[in-house]
């Protein structure tokens, strides 16, 4: 009778290579996926003062420069809550790109004969799951904020 082929010198020299082979393209696969996937989530580009891009509140399309981070419109683009100190807007977002880190946006009030009447800015800390909520604090009334637009910069 032969003997089983693990139990020879042979078959246990081949079982070593192709597991080494199989061990290889494990770790091939692993750089590759972090190299292609994982990197560019945590990357985040940051804000560049002299190229920000704006976008009505009401009609901002998915940013492309940020993986696809949408603004969620429905019910509201935004909510204003009131304190003693002055009016918040909260903006949602949608994290399609699962992006890591933080980045820097901006808020602009514009009149409707399109000066500034205040900007806001603020750091937002991206996680790849869950909602994304961002507070602007501004020093007006709501009333300001229902005559004027807002803009998003990105």
């Amino acid at each position: 009778m032969k003997r089983p082929w693990l139990t020879t010198t042979t078959g246990q020299r081949w079982s070593i290579v192709l597991s080494v082979v199989i061990s290889a393209v494990m770790v091939i696969s692993l750089v590759s996926y972090w190299i292609l996937q994982a990197a560019p989530r945590i990357q985040i580009t940051q804000l560049d003062p002299n190229q920000i891009d704006y976008c009505q509140l009401n009609d901002c399309a998915p940013i492309d420069k940020l993986a696809g981070l949408e603004l969620v419109t429905t019910p509201e683009p935004y909510l204003v809550v009131v304190s003693e100190w002055g009016t918040s807007v909260q903006l949602r977002f949608v994290n399609h790109g699962r992006l890591e880190g933080t980045r820097e946006l901006r808020l602009l009030l514009r009149s409707d004969k399109g000066k500034i009447i205040e900007g806001m800015t603020q750091e937002v800390t991206l996680l790849p799951k869950g909602p994304v909520l961002v507070e602007f604090f501004f020093t007006g009334f709501p009333k300001e904020l229902q005559s004027g637009t807002l803009e998003l910069g990105y």
